[in-house]
């Protein structure tokens, strides 16, 4: 039993490597699921529950409300359809917006899975 979870521990990282191969490779472009809101005097446009003011002075708004609700969860608590929401609100955002992000969920009280974490520090060591 603890061979199988390893192995396909290790098929599902190769996986999601792969994903990300293709998905941000060279000459990739990306689908985003990103909105600009303007609000008064640079501030959050308080339009959505997740406008967040990006370090550039832009509001960066994630449509992510849904991940909400994994507050106060341990990163190793997640079952593997909680790790796939994360997965799919990571793969739609430009890669530039990543840190932005987790700094957002951070600000919100939600950890990462430690799949998707990984997937994470991929991404921003690129």
């Amino acid at each position: 039993m603890g061979n199988t979870l390893i192995l396909v521990s290790i098929l599902l990282l190769m996986v999601a490597a792969l994903f990300l191969l293709r998905r941000f490779g060279k000459g990739g472009e990306v689908a985003e699921e990103h909105h600009d809101h303007g609000g008064s005097e640079g501030g959050c446009c308080g339009r959505h529950a997740n406008c967040e003011k990006d370090l550039d002075g832009k509001n960066l708004y994630f449509d992510d409300e849904e991940l909400d609700r994994f507050k106060g969860v341990a990163p190793e608590e997640y079952a593997d359809s909680d790790k796939e929401e994360f997965r799919h609100v990571l793969y739609t955002m430009k890669e530039d917006e990543v840190d932005t992000w987790v700094h957002c969920l951070q600000t919100r009280g939600i950890e990462l899975p430690e799949d998707v974490k990984e997937e994470v520090l991929m991404i921003l060591r690129r």
